[in-house]
C-alpha cells in the first residue's frame, strides 16, 4: 500500500470515531431526554414518531454520507478542486476544511441514527405522557414480551454493515490493476540507486507515468506528473518525456514523505519487466532533475497569480455587496 492510499484508508477509518460517539450521543438523548421532552407535549410526540419525522431523517441521513463521500478519501482532492473553482466563497477551501467537514457529517449519520425514534422510544412518550395526565401505564403483565434492546440490533447491523462495506472497498481497491495489493516497492534494488540519487534533491514527494485509472487503462505516454511535498500546494508539474516505453507498457508511481527520503517506486511486477522500468528511469531521471526545477518555480509563479487574482475579485464582489446595501434612498 503506497502513502498516499494508506493516508486515505486511515482517513476513511478515523470516520468511525464520530460515527460511533454519534450514535452514542444519539441514543442516549433518546433514551433519556426526548421522552422527558415529549411527555410534556402530546402534539410534540406525535410529530417525532410520524411517518414523515423518519422519512426526513432518512433524507439527512443520506444527504450526510453524500457529504462524508465528498469530503474524504479519494473525492476530497476534486470537491477541493471544484470549490476553487466556484470563486466568491466565504472561506478558503482547503484539505483539512473538507477533513473535518466529513468528521463532523460522520458524527451526524451517527446522530441521527442513534436518535431516530424507535418502537420502545414511541412506547415510553405515550407511557411517560399518560403518567404526567394521571393515566394508569399497563406494563408488561399482560404476558407479552417487551424486547429491551431493539435497538442494540439496529446498532449491529448499521455497524456490520459499514465495516463490510468498508472491507469490501479496500479489497476492490487492492486488487484492482495498480492497487496497493498488486503492486511492489522497488526503489530499494541496488540497480535503481542511481536514480535515487538523481531524483533525491527533488522538491517533489509524488511522480507518476502512466498511471492507471479507474478502467485500469495506462494515460498520459509522454507525461510524468509530479507533486511537491507542501500540504497546500494542489497542482501538479508536468515534464514532458519521449513515449518510447508506452508501448512496451512501462508504467509506475513513486511515492516518498519528504524530500529527505529515498523514493518508494511502485511497480507492477507481473505486467512490467524490470529491464524496460529500469531503462524508462535511466532515460527519464536526467531530464526530469534538469527541467523539474525551473517548472515549479513557473508553475508556483502562475499559482500565486491566480491566488491573487480570485482574491482580488473576492474584495471587489464584497465592496459591491456593501456599496449595494446603501445604494438605495430610505
Amino acid at each position: 500500500m503506497n502513502r498516499q492510499e494508506s493516508a486515505m484508508f486511515v482517513g476513511v477509518a478515523v470516520l468511525w470515531v464520530p460515527l460511533l460517539l454519534g450514535v452514542f450521543i444519539g441514543t442516549w438523548l433518546r433514551k433519556h431526554v426526548h421522552p422527558k421532552v415529549m411527555a410534556h407535549s402530546e402534539l410534540l410526540s406525535r410529530t417525532a414518531n410520524s411517518s414523515v419525522t423518519r422519512l426526513s431523517n432518512i433524507v439527512f441521513i443520506i444527504f450526510w454520507v453524500g457529504v462524508t463521500l465528498a469530503c474524504s478519501g479519494m473525492m476530497a482532492p476534486r470537491t477541493l478542486t471544484w470549490l476553487q473553482s466556484v470563486g466568491g466563497l466565504p472561506f478558503v477551501p482547503t484539505l483539512e476544511l473538507l477533513r473535518g467537514v466529513s468528521l463532523f457529517a460522520a458524527f451526524m449519520i451517527g446522530y441521527t441514527v442513534g436518535a431516530m425514534p424507535r418502537g420502545d422510544s414511541a412506547r415510553q412518550a405515550s407511557q411517560a405522557h399518560g403518567n404526567a395526565s394521571g393515566a394508569t401505564a399497563s406494563g408488561p403483565s399482560n404476558g407479552q414480551h417487551v424486547n429491551k434492546y431493539p435497538s442494540m440490533r439496529v446498532l449491529a447491523i448499521i455497524g456490520g454493515t459499514i465495516a463490510v462495506g468498508l472491507g469490501v472497498g479496500a479489497l476492490s481497491t487492492g486488487l484492482k490493476k495498480g492497487g496497493f495489493l498488486t503492486t511492489s516497492d522497488v526503489g530499494g534494488l541496488p540497480e535503481l540507486a542511481r536514480i535515487q540519487e538523481q531524483l533525491r534533491p527533488l522538491e517533489a514527494c509524488s511522480l507518476s507515468y502512466m498511471k492507471r485509472d479507474r478502467r485500469g487503462s495506462r494515460n498520459y505516454p509522454t507525461t510524468v506528473w509530479l507533486r511537491t511535498c507542501t500540504h497546500n500546494e494542489y497542482f501538479s508539474v508536468m515534464i514532458t518525456v519521449p513515449g518510447t516505453w508506452a508501448s512496451r507498457g512501462v508504467g509506475f508511481e513513486m511515492e516518498r514523505g519528504s524530500s529527505s527520503e529515498p523514493w518508494e517506486i511502485l511497480v507492477e511486477k507481473n505486467d512490467v519487466p524490470f529491464p524496460d522500468l529500469k531503462e524508462a528511469l535511466e532515460h527519464f531521471a536526467p531530464i526530469i532533475a534538469a527541467q523539474y526545477p525551473e517548472e515549479l518555480r513557473k508553475r508556483r509563479t502562475s499559482s500565486d497569480e491566480m491566488d491573487r487574482h480570485l482574491e482580488e475579485r473576492s474584495r471587489l464582489e464584497k465592496e459591491r455587496k456593501e456599496r449595494a446595501k446603501t445604494s438605495y434612498p430610505e
